[in-house]
């Protein structure tokens, strides 16, 4: 069994088919009219001479940056966002530093653990994040980040994270965790992003106008040196 999460990435599914540097096509939301974009996609490396993988994963969003990071940095509301993700909170924010406590359920099969994870977060908003373990947990090594690009279209979100194994499941298991959990991450931010911006659309569209004031009721303009 395998589970573990540092920043959005939770373990907790039955793995699905992987294999080193192969690439998984992920479905992304159903998209309003002309918001359709490309499956996101995720590789997987496997490097055994250095006991660890590297992900990278991408996707693009209709949407600008400064919405996509508005979800990756509501750390307090990811709970709801990331499958698996029991609850996450700001410990300490020091300018573009922050302390991030989070706490996952992983599942493989029928088995089950709970995480407590704590990591470091530097933002550079709205385009790049990077973070890595501030304590020991799970992993050896764990480290990676975020970057948000204006595109023709809306923004190219890319992730990457190296992590050591997790010495928790046979390689072959692990490697499909990984892929799989990171293909569910990318998912689910994409709709989170999805869902924000129609919730904001629709409440401006549900916002009254204030009709232009006809020049009655701006008062009678007297000009200067005459009286009524």
């Amino acid at each position: 069994m395998n589970a573990a999460t540092v920043l959005l990435l939770v373990l907790a599914s039955v793995p699905g088919n992987a294999r080193t540097g192969s690439n998984n096509e992920v479905p992304g939301p159903t998209p309003a009219a002309g918001c359709l974009s490309p499956a996101a996609q995720v590789t997987l490396t496997d490097i055994p001479t250095a006991d660890f993988y590297a992900i990278h994963g991408t996707f693009e969003s209709p949407y600008p940056p400064q919405a996509v990071w508005g979800v990756l940095s509501d750390y307090q509301g990811l709970g709801g966002v990331v499958n698996g993700l029991l609850s996450s909170r700001v410990l300490q924010r020091k300018g573009s530093a922050v302390l991030v406590e989070q706490v996952m359920e992983g599942r493989f099969l029928i088995f089950g653990r709970t995480f407590r994870l704590r990591l470091n977060v530097r933002e550079q908003a709205p385009t790049r994040m990077e973070f890595s373990e501030a304590a020991p947990g799970p992993f050896r090594s764990y480290r990676g980040s975020w970057r948000i690009a204006p595109s023709p279209t809306g923004s190219t979100v890319d992730y990457t994270l190296q992590v050591s194994r997790g010495d928790m499941a046979p390689r072959f298991l692990e490697r499909s965790l990984f892929q799989k959990n990171a293909a569910d991450l990318l998912r689910d931010l994409s709709r989170e992003v999805q869902r924000r911006a129609g919730l904001a659309k629709a409440a401006t569209a549900r916002a009254p106008s204030t009709p232009p004031q006809a020049p009655e009721a701006l008062g009678k303009v007297v000009p200067p040196g005459t009286a009524d």
